[in-house]
């Protein structure tokens, strides 16, 4: 008698199936995996080092200029006279070319341009007279336009945002003021308050030093303190003018 029964194990075959889709995400997976996404972070990280570097590079370069402009001085300036720092205020003034400057601007005012409470004041002289007059009173004229040019300074520091760290003043100086540098010359246009003043700067090494103010307020106010000191008369001819005079 036959048997029809196949012998186990062969009738059936192995099948080996492999998901293609799965494999090619897993493959994926591994290719984006830790690794990479570290490396991309590690890139970035690298460029936002490297734009600060330059921002820090081009920041310093540029505070180095700055240093050496007008504006950094007239900065230095406030910070001084808002400290009533008088040695440092001295040397970013030329005090003798400023008085000098003055001269011009006080003779206006005592010969009629000061308006009525300093023409009171003022002895009726020739111009001649109170011209010749003036280079004798430069001592006063500069010791009060030292003590007027600190508070006109101090006024203007509060335009500028008052009491602050020095590199914030520094960089608001710009601001408030109408700076124009031609050469090794400068001036610097402000407001004291409400009173217009300008400065005129000279290059000075890597500073530059007031050498002229032009301020009609200040002017007024030192004419004022100095009308009482001019002569009362106008001075006798001498001898040797009347001969002169005679010829």
């Amino acid at each position: 008698m036959s048997s029809s029964q196949t012998p186990a194990g062969r009738g059936k075959k192995s099948r080996i199936v492999i998901d293609v889709a799965q494999a090619q995400a897993e493959a994926r997976a591994r290719k984006h995996g830790p690794g990479r996404t570290k490396r991309i972070l590690m890139l970035g990280a690298l460029a936002v080092a490297g734009v600060l570097l330059l921002v820090l590079v081009g920041g310093y370069a540029w505070w180095q200029s700055f240093r050496k402009s007008p504006a950094y001085s007239v900065a230095l300036l406030l910070d001084a006279a808002q400290r009533d720092d008088i040695q440092v205020v001295e040397s970013l003034i030329d005090s003798d070319r400023v008085a000098q400057g003055f001269v011009p601007q006080v003779i206006e005012k005592l010969t009629g341009g000061g308006g009525a409470a300093v023409s009171a004041q003022v002895p009726a002289l020739p111009r001649g007279v109170i011209t010749a007059a003036l280079p004798q009173l430069l001592p006063r004229v500069r010791e009060t336009m030292r003590e007027e040019i600190t508070r006109g300074l101090k006024g203007f520091a509060e335009s500028a945002g008052g009491e602050r760290p020095f590199i914030l003043l520094a960089l608001a100086v710009p601001r408030v003021a109408e700076i124009k540098e031609e050469g090794d010359a400068a001036s610097v246009a402000f407001k004291a308050g409400e009173r217009p003043v300008e400065l005129t700067m000279q290059r000075d090494g890597e500073r530059w030093k007031v050498v002229s103010v032009k301020d009609d307020e200040l002017a007024a106010g030192i004419a004022s303190r100095l009308a009482s000191s001019l002569p009362a008369t106008a001075p006798t001819p001498t001898n040797q003018t009347r001969r002169r005079s005679g010829r």
